[in-house]
């Protein structure tokens, strides 16, 4: 049987405003976007080529959900300690990162209170 499901297109976090925060994005962590989706003017869909997938902010109308609600976008870094210093450095707030078994985690929040967590693996796959 061949299986339903298969692969990530995209993942989308909701934003009251999507332009500020694309550009929030591109500042802090160095993602690219495409061109966004105007609508009447106004900046209502951007996505960012992410590894295979992709990065997407939606405006809050069309996801249906709160800006700051989302929480499950986890992105994959090489030195987990080097991003937070920069992001520090750019005086945003960074938890420290903790370590498990097979790798290094720690979130921080974007302008729309949405949550980001950096993930570093130290255990190959």
């Amino acid at each position: 049987m061949k299986p339903m499901i298969t692969g990530i297109a995209f993942t989308a976090y909701p934003a009251e405003d999507v332009a500020a925060l694309r550009g929030w994005y591109e500042k802090n962590l160095g993602l690219t976007f495409r061109e966004p989706l105007l609508e009447n003017g106004v900046e209502m869909y951007s996505e960012a080529n992410v590894g295979d997938g992709y990065f997407s902010l939606m405006t809050n109308q069309w996801i249906g959900r709160a800006p700051g609600s989302a929480s499950g976008i986890v992105f994959e870094v090489e030195d987990i300690d080097e991003t937070v210093a920069d992001l520090r450095r750019k005086g945003l707030e960074v938890e420290d990162p903790y370590t498990t078994p097979v790798c290094k985690v720690c979130s921080l929040v974007d302008s729309e209170g949405n949550k980001v967590t950096l993930h570093q693996i130290t255990v190959p796959h």
